[in-house]
C-alpha cells in the first residue's frame, strides 16, 4: 500500500474520530477548563481546525477561515478581538465544510510530490509525506485529549463506529 493511501486512512478517521468525540457536547460543557491550566474541548477543537489549514495547504486546497488564529497557541481570548471567538457548532461545520476538499487534495498528490523537500523546524521532517504524517499524529493526540475531557464531563467513550 502507498504511503498516501496510508496517510488517507488515518486522515478520514480523524474526520469520523473529530465528529465522535465532540457528539453531544454542548457549547457550555466546551468551554468548561476542568483543571487550570489546561485547554478546554472548544479550544482543542478549533485547535484541531487550524491543523487541518497545514493539511490543506500539502494537498493545496484553499482553506478560509477567519477565527483559526485564535487556536495556533494556548490563549483563553481572542488573538484579534475584531474576530469572534467560534461557537463549537461553528468549529465543526467548518471542518466538515473543508474534510472532503482537503482529503480530495491530498488524494491528487503524486508520491513525487509527497518526497518534496519541506523546511521544517523539526529537522526529522524533511518531506511533505513527513509533515503530513506529523500532522495526522497531531491530530490524534488532540482528538484523544477531546476524548478524556468527555469522559470527565462524565459522558460516554467515543466511539469508534
Amino acid at each position: 500500500m502507498s504511503a498516501n493511501k496510508q496517510l488517507l486512512i488515518q486522515y478520514n478517521l480523524h474526520t469520523f474520530l473529530f465528529n465522535s468525540v465532540l457528539l453531544d457536547i454542548v457549547e457550555e460543557e466546551s468551554a468548561i477548563r476542568l483543571v487550570p491550566g489546561i485547554n478546554n474541548i472548544k479550544w482543542l477543537a478549533g485547535h484541531l481546525v487550524w491543523g487541518q489549514l497545514g493539511l490543506a495547504q500539502i494537498g493545496g486546497v484553499n482553506v478560509n477561515i477567519p477565527w483559526t488564529d485564535h487556536f495556533n497557541t494556548q490563549l483563553t481570548k481572542p488573538v484579534n478581538p475584531a474576530i469572534d471567538m467560534p461557537t463549537l457548532e461553528e468549529i465543526k461545520i467548518e471542518w466538515n465544510k473543508y474534510a472532503n476538499p482537503i482529503r480530495e487534495g491530498l488524494e491528487q498528490m503524486s508520491d513525487e510530490q509527497l518526497n518534496s523537500a519541506i523546511e521544517f523546524p523539526m529537522p526529522e521532517f524533511k518531506t511533505q509525506e513527513d509533515l503530513w504524517a506529523f500532522i495526522n499524529h497531531h491530530q490524534a493526540y488532540t482528538i484523544g485529549q477531546i476524548g478524556i475531557l468527555r469522559r470527565a464531563l462524565g459522558k460516554d467513550a467515543m466511539k469508534y463506529i
